[in-house]
């Protein structure tokens, strides 16, 4: 066993995939196989875009996560990990420009397929390292805050730690809506807090009449938000100001868009010894370095700092391209800045003391930012995001023109009588898309109403010639249906 106290030399990544074969061997086939099915079987559905798994020591941690889930989504143990690595070394490590290592996350997926196991495994995690080294358990964080001032004080007693947030899409709703009072400053609040993890950041404090409960300003805080919502409710959430402003830009998404994996029926319950005895070193160290006022750090090895910068350049030529469109233009403004911050954890959690950007670690951290840049992009074109544009709502209607051809046979709609004949015929009757679009917040939330906006859509669809509206007289005598339909055009 590895004793808390040891130096994990830059054979790292080595020893983790050592002890992660060591934790396998101990379960038994079962368990083997049902990881191997439910990871196959998580990223099924978008298999040539699929997030890799995490390298490393983050990626042991998220191995537990993942195999004490009673539903294991790969994406799930992911961010698990990532949060409470942040939570630890968010403030005494930088990257080598001197930004910290605090990271916001949003976990987005449908309810059901086990994003409760973020929470159980960074608990379970939390309380196996608390017992070791009670300090650690300060730097994370339960609690749900209502306003900027309330989390100004929450984060008073530790200038480093991970809020861990559950349906944080609920209080996306609430920013949104509140241009001014507690949600409003909770936002303004959010924003700040993102920049002020290096060794130069400073946060303001909060004065009162009644001194007692006064606040003073804080040096170097680094402060990690990681949540989980749905779908709907996120991209709903988003209006036009918290794209342009660089709210939303601050937060990576990692999205997972499987069905409900399969239960996990043998449960790995405590976390591994040498995770644990891992975790709490890394702790101890980070407490020296605060004790002596003393920032690291981190250099990327020189392949990585190549990969990094030619990220930087795309990421640049992605906001030239984009012109005046704001959301385009926030979605790739910090990319580079959230890939660089998540390299660099990887790296401290791996060596700690004399820690390097690898290769690896910047592969990696890349890959994650456009997984969740490309999610949030297919959101934009398609209408989904906030009060969305003519354009994407155009494109979302002629993506549910196809959804509805492809339907399977017995998920057509039981009002219509011969769905199967007017889907093979190219036909979408309109109060699908009526009944489709009647959610989303690009539709409802259209100044005129949903029905005007799915009209005018349709509309544009139909002068775009990429729509025709089918004649009543062969949708009667054909199909007996007497409502509007649509075919789509070829090409589209």
């Amino acid at each position: 066993m590895i004793e808390p106290d040891q130096f994990f030399g830059a054979d790292i990544l080595a020893q983790a995939d050592k002890l992660a074969a060591q934790q396998r061997e101990q379960n038994d086939a079962e368990l083997r196989e049902q990881v191997a099915a439910a990871h196959a079987h998580a990223h099924q559905p978008h298999t040539s875009t699929a997030l890799p798994f995490l390298p490393g020591f983050v990626g042991y941690v998220a191995q537990y996560v993942y195999q004490q889930a009673i539903r294991p989504v790969p994406e799930v143990a992911i961010v698990a990990a990532l949060g409470l690595m942040a939570g630890i070394v968010g403030r005494e490590w930088t990257t080598f420009t001197n930004s910290g290592l605090n990271l916001y996350i949003v976990l987005v997926a449908r309810s059901g397929i086990g994003k409760e196991a973020m929470h159980s495994g960074i608990g379970a995690i939390r309380a196996a390292a608390g017992a070791q080294h009670p300090d650690i358990l300060l730097n994370y964080d339960f609690s749900a805050y209502a306003s900027g001032q309330a989390l100004i004080k929450g984060i008073h007693l530790n200038p480093c730690i991970v809020n861990v947030a559950g349906e944080i899409g609920h209080k996306f709703l609430e920013m949104a809506r509140g241009k001014e009072g507690p949600s409003a400053s909770l936002r303004k609040v959010l924003t700040d807090l993102y920049h002020k993890s290096g060794s130069k950041g400073v946060v303001g404090g909060i004065n009162y009449s009644n001194q007692e409960f006064s606040v003073g300003p804080m040096e170097s805080v680094a402060y990690s938000l990681v949540g989980e919502t749905t779908p709907s409710t996120f991209y709903e959430s988003l209006t036009e100001d918290m794209m342009s402003d660089g709210f939303i830009s601050r937060f990576l998404v990692i999205q997972y868009d499987g069905d409900r994996p399969a239960e996990n029926r043998a449960l790995l319950d405590e976390p591994p010894q040498d995770l644990v005895n891992h975790l709490v070193g890394i702790s101890r160290h980070a407490a020296t370095l605060r004790a002596r006022k003393l920032f690291q750090r981190v250099p990327p090895a020189p392949d990585a700092a190549g990969l990094l910068q030619a990220f930087n350049d795309e990421c640049d030529a992605h906001i030239n391209a984009a012109g005046d469109d704001e959301r385009l233009r926030q979605l790739w403004s910090r990319a580079h800045l959230k890939a660089l911050r998540v390299a660099t954890l990887l790296a401290v959690a791996d060596q700690p003391y004399d820690p390097v950007v690898s290769l690896a670690h910047a592969e990696w951290a890349i890959a994650l930012v456009r997984h969740g840049n490309a999610a949030f992009l297919k959101r934009i074109r398609t209408g989904e995001v906030g009060e969305g544009t003519d354009g994407g709502r155009e494109q979302k209607v002629l993506e549910l023109c196809r959804e509805f051809i492809f339907l399977p046979d017995d998920k057509l709609p039981k009002w219509l009588k011969h769905g199967k004949e007017m889907k093979e015929a190219g036909i979408v009757p309109r109060k699908y898309l009526q009944h489709r679009t009647q959610r989303l917040a690009s539709f409802e939330k259209h100044k005129l109403g949903h029905t005007a906006a799915l009209e005018m859509t349709l509309k544009t669809a139909i002068a775009n010639s990429n729509l025709m509206e089918v004649k009543k007289e062969p949708l009667s005598e054909q199909y007996g249906f007497y409502g509007r339909a649509y075919r789509m055009l070829s090409g589209n």
